[in-house]
């Protein structure tokens, strides 16, 4: 059971290293293309809503939000009926990237669940699900903010 730290841990290091690697000629930093792959695929969100689907405080979405529009992939539009809300959109140069970031990222799902069986997959996928809301519940108890 002490493992789960450990292997979640290196499964993250080794999977950012495969997109890194194969997005290097891209200016989105590390640990952004995802930021980058839900706004492509969630036209209009705003960062609290990315911030709550991501799993993460909201500084860290606001710098890699800062990141990937000070880059030209991302723009920030106020809510027409809202002006506290900033909507996230993709730049043309964000239409044009998604179709490499969105190769990277499947192929890296087919690489995560190559030797499992579809029980396996839907075996590991829930309790991934169960352990993620136990710990960002525990987070959102001692801060809601930490990152």
């Amino acid at each position: 059971m002490g493992n789960i730290g450990r292997f979640n841990a290196a499964i993250h290091r080794n999977a950012q290293s495969i997109i890194n690697c194969k997005l290097r000629d891209l200016d989105i930093r590390s640990g952004q293309q995802e930021f980058f792959y839900v706004i492509s695929k969630n036209e209009g969100i705003s960062q609290k809503e990315l911030s709550n689907f991501l799993y993460v405080g909201k500084s860290t979405t606001a710098k890699a939000v800062k990141n990937l529009v000070e880059n030209n992939y991302v723009k920030v539009e106020r809510d027409e009926n809202d002006k506290r809300i900033h909507r996230l959109y993709l730049t043309q140069k964000g239409r044009e990237t998604v179709p490499k970031i969105e190769s990277v990222f499947l192929e890296l799902m087919d690489i995560f669940t190559k030797d499992l069986s579809e029980c396996e997959k839907d075996q590991t996928l829930t309790v991934l699900k169960k352990i993620l809301n136990t710990i960002y519940e525990e987070k959102n108890k001692l801060n809601s903010d930490i990152d």
